[in-house]
């Protein structure tokens, strides 16, 4: 068991130190790796802590303890920055920079209670004893107590409300996505969605149980197992990351824009709706993967803004919606047929590009 645990342990910093220092190579001007590459590199930093205070190397530790206390809270800061600065052009995230300035509060405090109220050898002691059920005396040690458990139910705390932005984060940049691209699966971060209530309910769980059951025996390998979980998760983001894309225009501008002229004009431009459908109908433009509002605009002679509100005003869709329904038509009239095609080559037949774009094409 004593081998298993120190597996576990070295393996939770050595992973996402890897992992990080690889996408720090490969991030060049990409400022996304380059945030996904720091958060990387701090839950290795973590996690080389955790694994020192396991070991109870408390020489080490110690004089690290209120780093590592402050630094929890910039785990989940890191992964928030991370999906802004995929949904958002890289001048507006000076905005975003304050969710780090909790941690560092936090890394204050805790190094004004560690090592200026408390002491380093008081310190030293609580964390021997604290968690085999050992009875403290003394003001220093009540406060470090307590202090403990603010600062796990902080922990937590904090890991619920961007768990939750996390999931209304990624829905409402699919529909600006819809807006302008036929197919979103390049520039999408449905995935983080697809682990969120796991990751969150791992980091919930490990801290739950890292403050109320004793480090021995079985429970704290499942507490090490817990946390070792905690740092695969990081890790899966950041390879996710390597092939994350993210859109060059600012979709922002469009939705301003589209609110702007939407409020003055009615667009019911029977000339450009007409030029519209001939060029999708008559070219078959709708089998292009790549097609986008912007490629569509330079066709026609015409502005993005303007064009999205002809199709949303007069069609009552979005582009993505407008595309896919020529798409699921031109499929839906091979199929009768060609019967025996396979989704895949529908997928690629139809300008989905892909098969999960094509089935959920097909469910709407």
């Amino acid at each position: 068991m004593e081998h298993l645990k120190l597996i576990l342990l070295i393996s939770s910093f050595i992973f996402p130190f890897a992992l990080g220092i690889t996408l720090f190579g490969e991030s060049k001007n990409n400022i996304s790796r380059k945030i996904m590459a720091v958060t990387l590199l701090t839950t290795s930093f973590l996690f080389l802590c955790n694994y020192l205070y396991f070991l109870q190397d408390y020489a080490v530790y110690v004089p690290i303890h209120g780093l590592h206390a402050g630094l929890e809270f910039m785990i989940f800061p890191g992964i928030y920055l991370y999906i802004k600065s995929i949904v958002l052009p890289e001048k507006k995230l000076k905005n975003e920079w304050w969710h780090f300035l909790f941690g560092v509060v936090m890394t204050v405090v805790a190094c004004y209670i560690f090592y200026i109220y408390v002491g380093a050898d008081d310190l030293t002691y609580f964390l021997k004893h604290n968690r085999l059920g050992f009875k403290f005396v003394g003001y220093q040690y009540h406060v470090l107590t307590v202090s403990r458990y603010v600062h796990l139910a902080l922990v937590v705390l904090q890991g619920i409300l961007y768990s939750i932005a996390f999931v209304s984060i990624p829905k409402n940049y699919n529909e600006r996505l819809k807006n302008e691209f036929s197919n979103i699966e390049n520039f999408s971060i449905d995935w983080i969605n697809r682990y969120n209530l796991s990751f969150a309910g791992t980091v919930t769980i490990g801290f739950f149980l890292y403050a109320i059951v004793p480090l021995k025996g079985f429970h704290e390998m499942f507490i090490v197992g817990t946390f070792f979980l905690f740092s695969i998760y990081v890790c899966v983001m950041g390879i996710v990351s390597m092939r994350q894309q993210k859109v060059e225009i600012d979709l922002d501008e469009l939705d301003i824009d589209y609110a702007g002229v939407a409020a003055k004009e009615d667009f019911k431009d029977e000339h450009l709706f007409s030029k519209l459908i001939d060029y999708i109908e008559k070219k078959q433009a709708f089998l292009q993967p790549d097609i986008s509002l912007s490629h569509l605009c330079c066709e026609l002679g015409t502005n993005r803004t303007y064009l999205s509100s002809l199709i949303n005003q007069h069609l009552g869709m979005n582009f993505n919606s407008f595309i896919n329904t020529y798409r699921v038509n031109y499929i839906n009239e091979y199929l009768k047929q060609h019967p025996k095609t396979s989704k895949e080559e529908l997928a690629q037949l139809g300008g989905f590009g892909s098969v999960s774009s094509l089935k959920r094409a097909l469910s709407k």
